[in-house]
């Protein structure tokens, strides 16, 4: 349920920027920056694996077991820290731990891996100035049906894609209401009825990622005015927990932001060897952050790096 909602959080959020609700679509965005919706709904299915089977990033987390997609798109997200073919590899090592009922079909997932080829190839091809936006939505919804046939049955197509697809035609549907409709007022009781046809479960997704969208206006509000208006949507009490988390992140970036700037004052020190450096870092990110951290901290070091090197 917290999947669809920010799914769909993502056509309501972005339906205005037209084509880039199906951008998120064909780089298929799966968002795991829960932390708001996981106020609304319960947490994913994940099973714990071997590290051996995983890449560096994906050491402090497990398997995404939700269904047949998650877990190819768990594996696939390790593209780039190593190559397809390990991937693969990695995926049949868990597959063949798995209960022979819940065994996924090793070729359904090289038929999943040459789709996401051919969708960065239509991601290339699909840029039409000259189209109204809604006709190049419709055009991508058409392509991507189509690219789905190529390679799954219909009834993999529908365990695969049946949900998304479903969305990206609520969300053209969206777009032809609000052409339709006479005022904000018309529009709003049309969608109303557009959603009240969807099954129960699609309908409660809908009202979060509704939620979710409004929560999300509040961040550049006053402290004040933010708590207010959370309060009146989720109570008091989600409301205390979203100023905690606020509060949360903010004390991290800072602390970050400070880890950042001794560290840069490590690297620029011209009396100690690389060595030294580098025994200096990891000291100073001992002393500073807990254990379970030291991973992420790495990664926002080198992130870092990156981008002094690019300005």
């Amino acid at each position: 349920m917290k999947k669809t909602a920010l799914k769909i959080s993502i056509v309501l959020g972005t339906c205005i920027a037209g084509i880039c609700i199906f951008a998120a679509v064909i780089l298929n965005l799966h968002l795991f920056n829960t932390d708001k919706a996981a106020l609304l709904s319960t947490t994913s299915t994940s099973m714990q694996t071997p590290s051996a089977i995983k890449t560096a990033s994906q050491n402090d987390t497990n398997v995404d077991v939700d269904s047949n997609r998650d877990t190819f798109e768990y594996f696939l997200s390790g593209l780039g820290e190593k190559d397809i073919d390990t991937l693969k590899k990695n995926f049949t090592a868990f597959n063949e731990q798995q209960n022979r009922t819940v065994k996924i079909d090793e070729e359904l997932f090289q038929q999943y891996i040459d789709y996401k080829a051919a969708l960065f190839a239509l991601e290339r091809s699909t840029s039409n100035g000259a189209a109204s936006v809604n006709s190049q939505l419709s055009a991508m919804h058409q392509q991507l049906l189509e690219i789905q046939q190529q390679f799954f049955t219909p009834e993999q197509q529908q365990a695969l894609f049946g949900e998304e697809n479903q969305l990206r035609e609520l969300a053209l549907k969206q777009q032809e209401l609000k052409h339709q409709a006479q005022s904000p007022a018309d529009y709003q009781q049309l969608w109303q009825d557009e959603v009240n046809q969807l099954p129960p479960n699609l309908q409660e997704s809908y009202r979060n990622a509704s939620l979710l969208n409004r929560l999300e206006l509040t961040k550049d509000m006053d402290t004040q005015s933010q708590f207010l208006i959370r309060e009146e949507l989720v109570g008091s009490e989600a409301a205390i927990r979203l100023t905690n988390l606020d509060q949360q992140r903010e004390s991290f970036k800072q602390q970050v932001d400070k880890y950042l700037v001794e560290r840069e004052q490590i690297l620029l020190n011209t009396n100690n060897n690389q060595d030294d450096k580098l025994l200096a870092i990891q000291t100073l990110r001992e002393l500073m952050f807990e254990s379970n951290q030291y991973r992420r901290i790495q990664a926002l070091g080198n992130i870092h790096d990156q981008q002094v090197t690019i300005y």
